[in-house]
């Protein structure tokens, strides 16, 4: 009986390490496609930026401008 039970647990602890699962996902399952839909320039990423800065309540120099420039964009 002793011997079932070691033959018992030896079949447990091999099951326990057994990692054979891992080779069943070499290949990805969906393919993923990036495409850049538009290119915002640096430019306009700091006007909003700044404007942004503005709006929330910064009244520094860089954000007042990029606030009147931000205004002529958008033309409000």
């Amino acid at each position: 009986m002793n011997l079932q039970f070691s033959d018992l647990v030896q079949k447990l602890e091999a099951e326990r390490n057994n990692i054979s699962y891992r080779s069943h996902f070499t290949k990805p399952e969906v393919k993923i496609i990036t495409k850049t839909l538009k290119v915002i320039p640096e430019r306009f990423k700091r006007i909003y930026f700044h404007a942004g800065r503005y709006a929330a309540g910064d009244r520094d120099n860089l954000a007042i401008q990029a606030w009147s420039e931000y205004e002529e964009l958008e033309n409000l």
